[in-house]
């Protein structure tokens, strides 16, 4: 099959949290397979895309990962209020970041998301596991079996677990929408086309 002749699918992701817990190397590292230790803070949202071409398909993913700080949450609201994927992402060294998931992020999306979204609950940073402030993984992962949500500790700063969190929310989005496309995204030939990272209202989180 043609590369004009595949169907083209657009999901848009987003990533939602408090300032600092890794929004932006996460889908950096995901996008464009890079981590760095310096991004600063996100003013609104920044933007990343990433192509997957599968044998009947092609599925362009919109990414971005929008600012934690409260100045910033109405323009972000912008951003994520028509995501399919939103992904809730905490610190897992800051146990705060994890109680303003329930506090603060989640109400965000109930009160301003799509209906039927599919939601991630992920725990950055877990290279640092530690860290005596480590927010309990058993806690975690009931929290994210009540709401229905895919559950991940990851690492943006080694990439552990990065594709696999995407992979599973991927999964489940085209076993809501698109079933009988789902073998075909599982079975996907590793062709990804990258596009350049793109930003918007200044620049990109950690």
């Amino acid at each position: 099959m043609s590369e004009k002749e595949k169907k083209l699918i657009n999901i848009k992701i987003a990533l939602i949290g408090d300032a600092g817990v890794g929004k932006t190397s996460i889908a950096m590292r995901y996008a464009n397979n890079e981590f760095k230790d310096d991004y600063a803070s996100t003013g609104g949202a920044a933007y990343s895309t990433k192509t997957i071409q599968t044998e009947t398909q092609t599925i362009h993913l919109d990414i971005w990962d929008t600012a934690g700080q409260e100045k910033f949450r109405s323009v972000a609201r912008s951003f994520y209020k028509d995501a399919v994927i939103v992904v809730l992402v905490y610190d897992i060294t800051n146990k705060l970041s994890f109680t303003n998931l329930k506090d603060v992020w989640l109400p965000e999306i109930k009160n301003n998301g799509e209906e039927n979204i599919i939601l991630g609950v992920v725990g950055n940073k877990n290279d640092q596991y530690e860290n005596e402030d480590t927010v309990n993984e058993v806690e975690a992962k009931t929290y994210s079996d009540s709401i229905n949500g895919i559950f991940k500790l990851v690492s943006a700063k080694t990439g552990d677990n990065i594709n696999n969190l995407f992979n599973e929310l991927l999964k489940e989005y085209f076993k809501r929408n698109n079933p009988e496309k789902v073998n075909d995204f599982l079975a996907r030939r590793q062709s990804v086309k990258i596009k350049p990272k793109k930003e918007k209202h200044k620049k990109k989180c950690c």
